[in-house]
C-alpha cells in the first residue's frame, strides 16, 4: 500500500486546524457573550490563526514541492 502524497497529508491537517480555529473563535464569541468584553473575540481569532497559519504553510510549502517534483 502507498502512503499518502505530502499535499494530501496537509490538507487534512488544513481541515483539523479550521476545524481548531473555528472552535477558539466559538470560544471568544461565548467568552464574550459572558462578559460583554470584546477583547475576547479577538483572543479568539488570534488563538485559531495560532493553528491554521502553520498548517497553511506546510500546505502551501507541500503544494510547492509537488508542483517542483511534477516539473521535472
Amino acid at each position: 500500500m502507498s502512503e499518502p502524497s505530502a499535499k494530501k497529508v496537509a490538507a487534512k491537517k488544513l481541515l483539523m486546524a479550521c476545524f481548531f480555529e473555528a472552535l477558539a473563535l466559538i470560544a471568544g464569541l461565548i467568552a464574550y457573550g459572558l462578559t460583554g468584553n470584546l477583547i475576547w473575540i479577538a483572543i479568539g481569532v488570534l488563538g485559531g490563526l495560532g493553528f491554521s497559519l502553520p498548517a497553511v504553510i506546510v500546505f502551501v510549502r507541500a503544494s510547492m514541492e509537488e508542483r517542483d517534483r511534477a516539473s521535472r
